[in-house]
This record gives C-alpha cells, sequence and structure tokens, in this order.
C-alpha cells in the first residue's frame, strides 16, 4: 500500500461502501458506525498492519464482518465460539437502488421489486456471493478470503445461486445482472 493514503482518506474513501455491505449483513446503523469506528481505531493505533494490504478495500470488508461477527456473538449470551450455524443463518438482505434517470419511477419501482423478489429466493450466502460478485465486483480469491472459502467453493457456491436463479426466472436474470 503506497504511504500518501492515510487513515483519513482511506475512511472518506471506503465508509460508504463498509456502511452498506453491514446494512445488508442486517445490522442496525447504530452497530454499524460503532464497528466501523472501532476497524478504523485500530487501524489508527497501527498504521503497519496496512503496509502489506494489496487490496485495501477488502482487508476492510473483512476486517468489519469480522468486528460485527465479535458484537453478534457478545450479544449471544451462551454462544460457543465452535457453534458456527449462527454465522452461516446471518441473513444478508439486498435491497437494490437503481437510480437511472432514464427508467421512469413506475418502471424502476417495479424492476426493483422484480430483483428483490428474485434475490429472495436464494440462501443469505448466496445473496451475500451475488452482492460480492456482481454489485461490489470482487473477484473469486476477494470472494473466497472474506467469505472464508475457497475459491472452489466460492465458484461453486455462485454456480449454485445463478443456477437457483436461472431455474425460476430463466435467462432474465442474465439481463438483469449484465445492465
Amino acid at each position: 500500500m503506497k504511504s500518501t493514503n492515510n487513515i483519513e482518506d482511506i475512511y472518506n474513501r471506503y465508509v460508504d461502501d463498509l456502511f452498506t455491505y453491514a446494512l445488508y449483513l442486517g445490522f442496525d446503523k447504530e452497530t454499524i458506525m460503532d464497528a466501523i469506528h472501532d476497524v478504523f481505531c485500530k487501524l489508527g493505533a497501527n498504521e503497519k498492519s496496512l503496509k502489506d494490504v494489496v487490496n485495501v478495500k477488502s482487508y476492510l470488508l473483512k476486517s468489519l464482518k469480522n468486528r460485527l461477527l465479535d458484537i453478534y456473538k457478545g450479544q449471544k449470551y451462551g454462544l460457543d465460539i465452535s457453534d458456527f450455524t449462527a454465522l452461516k443463518e446471518m441473513p444478508f438482505n439486498i435491497t437494490i437502488n437503481l437510480e437511472d434517470d432514464i427508467i421512469d419511477a413506475e418502471e424502476q419501482a417495479n424492476i426493483k421489486k422484480l430483483v428483490e423478489n428474485m434475490l429472495q429466493s436464494l440462501t443469505p450466502r448466496q445473496r451475500e456471493i451475488v452482492y460480492l460478485r456482481y454489485i461490489q465486483e470482487y473477484d473469486y480469491s476477494q470472494i473466497a478470503s472474506l467469505l472464508n472459502i475457497s475459491i472452489h467453493g466460492c465458484r461453486k457456491l455462485l454456480s449454485k445461486a445463478m443456477e437457483t436463479l436461472r431455474e425460476k426466472y430463466g435467462s432474465l436474470i442474465i439481463l438483469l445482472l449484465l445492465s
């Protein structure tokens, strides 16, 4: 990472993406802001931790997700660290925000509802991987790192999600993702 970036620049560049990602994970705004604050306080205390980071955004998303999971575990009294079912069941809810001046408000609402309905047919983990791949435009290695799965597992999960969408909605899903 270049030394010309300081913590404030990094914060200003990525805070909106971090906040949106955490909202999709189902956390309330106060918890999200606290977690983002915690991540940046930790970075500020040890700026050298970013020295060898190749992709700052991916690093921040993973740090935020880990901090939110710590908060989530702390709120669940009696949750054993070896109990990973809570981590797999954590919701990932996407609400699509299409801002296209060409599409009038009625068409926009219809498309948004259609996409949200399509995504609701997926598991939370599948929704998360679709978000990371097609909205955040992460490559498979970045997604695999963020989700703590292998690249093969990442490809398989995304493939299963797309297969589910194609079975239910045909080629319409491909048109929506590519637009």
